[in-house]
């Protein structure tokens, strides 16, 4: 039995992982794909497979390509902080210097998701005010499912955040909250919010549980450069890092700057939808459908 299970889905037959420290998740016929990998996490959960593992997650076949270090450095720095709950690293650090949070971020790219996102938690009985939610730097900021989780963290966040999220959807499909998450939003790929709300909770949950312990990946300020995606990326990165990174460091972000960062988050919205419609993005190889 593997230490971690670290999870790859394979969608095609004849698909191939794409490390050998992946263990093969095989998807067939699925009739929630719209959920994306909320569906399989929660799938995870029920079936009692992290109870299987010191560690288990699940990666996407992008995960080299995003996180821009192979699964085999991820396993070494996972055996490398003992004693966690749950080790990730976040593919797309830029994103810090201009956004306060991810659902800052995420109503910008997803306009309406925080609400929506509201709706389902309150629906599903999860107490938590998204407005609340503090500062994500790198200690607690992610924006795609890469961790590998203790049976206890898939306890406390899956079964204790997912899967009631999970329940309320089968049971409740015509419900107003229900409805509202499964609406179509600008993507790189045609999705739902569901799948952008979902990829948030981990952030979240990681910010309003400060007695997890938690090991991040350690992305460097000067390493953030090359996740940028493009020039414009890294021109916002240069100006807002030294007012991002002290702020970071005295834990006082003031009105003006956190106005400032959602202005810049703002730009940055527009730069990549005009851009990326008339261009194919570099982790999809094709252009995004216009906002709405």
């Amino acid at each position: 039995m593997r230490k971690y299970g670290m999870y790859e889905p394979l969608y095609q037959p004849g698909q191939q992982l794409s490390s050998d420290a992946f263990l093969p998740l095989e998807i067939r016929d699925n009739p929630a794909a719209a959920w994306r990998e909320f569906r399989m996490l929660v799938d995870l959960y029920r079936s009692g497979v992290h109870l299987k593992h010191a560690a288990t997650g699940l990666f996407s076949p992008k995960f080299t390509l995003k996180s821009r270090i192979s699964a085999e450095q991820f396993t070494a720095f996972v055996d490398a902080q003992l004693g966690c709950d749950v080790w990730f690293i976040n593919p797309f650090p830029q994103l810090a210097y201009w956004s306060f949070n991810v659902w800052m971020q995420g109503e910008h790219a997803h306009p309406g998701l925080r609400q929506a996102a509201q709706a389902l938690l309150d629906a599903s009985g999860i107490d938590w005010q998204l407005n609340d939610v503090p500062r994500q730097g790198n200690s607690t900021l992610s924006y795609c499912n890469f961790w590998v989780g203790s049976p206890r963290f898939w306890d406390a966040y899956v079964g204790q955040v997912l899967v009631p999220i999970a329940d309320f959807l089968e049971n409740n499909a015509d419900h107003p909250a229900a409805r509202a998450v499964m609406l179509d939003t600008t993507h790189t790929d045609p999705a739902p919010f569901l799948p952008f709300i979902v990829e948030r909770l981990f952030s979240t949950y990681l910010s309003l549980t400060p007695q997890c312990k938690v090991a991040s990946y350690p992305i460097s300020g000067e390493q953030v450069a090359d996740y940028c995606i493009d020039d414009f990326e890294r021109l916002l990165v240069r100006n807002m890092r030294p007012l991002v990174e002290r702020a970071d460091m005295s834990g006082v972000f003031d009105q003006r700057l956190t106005g400032q960062m959602d202005f810049m988050c703002a730009i940055w919205q527009q730069h990549f939808f005009d851009v990326y419609t008339q261009t194919p993005h570099p982790h999809t190889g094709r252009l995004i459908a216009p906002p709405l």
